[in-house]
């Protein structure tokens, strides 16, 4: 991670010794400038290097992880009204359990069906936040028929395509959905503002998943989307990011969710929120980690009193704290069991500088990069300045 700053020793943090450590999370904590998207992308680049395969959501400033992305081949999806690329909502995606049978045997069969429309509850949720009791129980039945009118039942056979084994069926988008919210006047209003998704300024999300998560680095681009579809795109993206890293658990993987906040705090609800931090208490069982990085701690700790800003910091056995305001710095002193000197560094730290907390041990680091991790990752003016001079002059 970069230098002891008492005694200039080196740092190193192997997250994935399951030895040391109890999981491989990480929360990172900074105000706005203090080197978060920085800190985060310099720890990405290090793990593929590695070899362990990353995942990036960057719901804001996406373009910030292009350059690194593009330069080291990896891929780059951006997911936005005027995007091509889309992920289905509704596909049920074939996971390969291979590596499951062959450790465990034959699991217990559950419906993909069921377990897809629970996560399509928490989507529409988050898309029509005044749903009423009645409404949920009216969409749940449009949702089976909507499977149902490609041959998807609850029994998990129905998924494969007989004309292609070894392949699902071709699987409903949201305008199927749609079709049939219309036929009542019941669901009418759902259908009414699934519009926007369908035929509105944000149909790009009406189509079949056209993206991989096969590439070892992967960069979802959400931060085009505004009001209340950001939290929306998120939530389709950790969703889709999820399960493909549920795959193979022997093999490391790290997902990383820049302004996590977005999916816990105020805009968001109980449901989403709930969804993320059972991911942090279940990534590990996947050979995962869950990197969270934030700047707004007061919407971090705004929903329900902070439970699931505190649940995700609980469930992250290591934490870097980056320059925070006094208020934020106080907020995280108690969770954190801060000293009085150490609340006092953080408040006062230069960018690039960082209280690493793990195993109960609290140690000040300057984060170091090489001059081509820089150049690859800087969002620095002046230092983008330098760079292009240098391109333009070779």
């Amino acid at each position: 991670m970069g230098v002891n700053k008492h005694n200039n020793s080196l740092i190193i943090v192997d997250i994935f010794d399951s030895r040391v450590y109890k999981n491989a999370n990480i929360a990172i904590l900074g105000t706005s400038g203090a080197g978060k998207t920085f800190t985060m992308q310099l720890m990405a680049l290090r793990m593929r290097r590695k070899g362990i395969q990353v995942f990036i959501i960057a719901p804001l400033k996406g373009h910030e992880f292009h350059r690194a992305c593009s330069n080291i081949g990896g891929e780059f999806i951006s997911i936005s009204p005027a995007s091509q690329n889309c992920i289905n909502i509704m596909e049920i995606r074939r996971v390969d359990k291979s590596v499951d049978d062959l450790l465990d045997g034959p699991g217990v069969e559950k419906s993909l069906l069921a377990a897809k429309i629970q996560r399509l509850h928490t989507f529409f949720s988050l898309l029509i936040p005044d749903m009423s009791h009645e409404e949920k129980q009216l969409l749940d039945d449009a949702l089976i028929r909507t499977y149902a009118g490609k041959g998807i039942t609850h029994d998990n056979a129905t998924l494969d395509d007989p004309a292609h084994p070894g392949r699902y069926r071709e699987m409903p988008i949201l305008g199927d959905l749609y079709r049939i919210l219309l036929e009542s006047p019941d669901t009418k209003r759902l259908g009414n503002i699934l519009n926007r998704l369908v035929n509105g300024s944000a149909s790009a999300w009406n189509q079949q998943t056209n993206v991989s998560l096969d590439n070892k680095y992967t960069v979802l681009d959400i931060s085009e989307l505004t009001g209340d579809l950001l939290t929306v795109g998120m939530y389709v993206a950790l969703d889709f990011v999820w399960d493909k890293a549920k795959e193979n658990r022997t093999a490391e993987k790290a997902i990383f969710v820049d302004e996590c906040w977005q999916l816990i705090g105020a805009s968001s609800n109980r449901q989403a929120a709930e969804s993320v931090l059972e991911l942090a208490k279940t990534i590990r069982g996947y050979g995962g980690s869950l990197v969270c990085a934030t700047q707004d701690l007061n919407d971090f700790f705004a929903l329900e009193d902070g439970k699931y800003g505190k649940g995700i910091i609980n469930n992250s056995k290591t934490k870097i704290l980056l320059n925070l305001e006094d208020e934020e710095a106080q907020r995280v002193q108690d969770i954190l069991h801060l000293s009085e000197a150490e609340l006092m560094e953080i408040t006062h730290f230069e960018r690039g500088s960082a209280l690493i907390s793990t195993n109960n041990n609290n140690i000040a680091v300057e984060i170091k990069c090489s001059q081509m991790e820089k150049e690859l990752i800087t969002t620095d003016r002046r230092e983008l300045q330098a760079l292009l001079e240098r391109k333009e002059a070779g």
